[in-house]
């Protein structure tokens, strides 16, 4: 009952922020080519984790400057390359409503990316919080509940294998 009440003050929080969010709609025209730096929200799930390096790479063969954004303990899975472009979170990270800690939102309300993609296929309301506070003209997402309070850019996939999952959002992302 506690993590109930829990969750819905994290609710609360994370969509009063995003009333704040103001997504505006944008044409996507040559988004690729008109965009350099991206922030790349990685999934906690290991294997999703694993199949979402597809991402990264695909980024990297177009010459993009990319911030991995992911757990601690998930650092050591990136291909080494990755690495030193990882900014990562801990468990001192996560207040107790499951959200970023004050530090955190400190940390991200001053970057500035030309995109930011959310891989998380879940409703993740600590991946929403800080896609309200980073300031990107195109936020990308995965269709999902209120996700048009999060993204101006929403891919609809109902695939479940990750291998798939991500290798359409490239595809997709391939038509801007």
């Amino acid at each position: 009952m506690f993590d109930s009440i829990k969750l819905k003050i994290a609710h609360s929080i994370v969509y009063k922020k995003a009333e704040h969010n103001h997504i505006e709609k944008k044409l996507f025209n040559n988004l690729l080519k008109n965009s350099f730096r991206f922030l790349i929200l990685m999934p906690i799930s290991e294997v999703s984790f694993n199949k979402a390096i597809v991402t990264l790479n695909f980024f990297e063969g177009l010459n993009k400057e990319i911030v991995v954004f992911t757990r601690d303990f998930l650092v050591n899975l990136l291909p080494q390359k990755y690495r030193s472009e990882a900014v990562d979170f801990s468990l001192i990270d996560i207040n107790k409503l499951k959200l970023p800690s004050q530090r955190l939102k400190e940390k991200f309300a001053g970057l500035e990316f030309d995109v930011v993609i959310d891989l998380e296929k879940g409703e993740n309301l600590f991946n929403s919080l800080l896609i309200c506070l980073v300031n990107a003209p195109v936020k990308i997402g995965f269709k999902k509940n209120n996700s048009d309070k999060f993204y101006n850019l929403q891919i609809d996939n109902m695939e479940d294998n990750p291998e798939i999952f991500y290798k359409n959002l490239l595809n997709c992302l391939q038509m801007f």
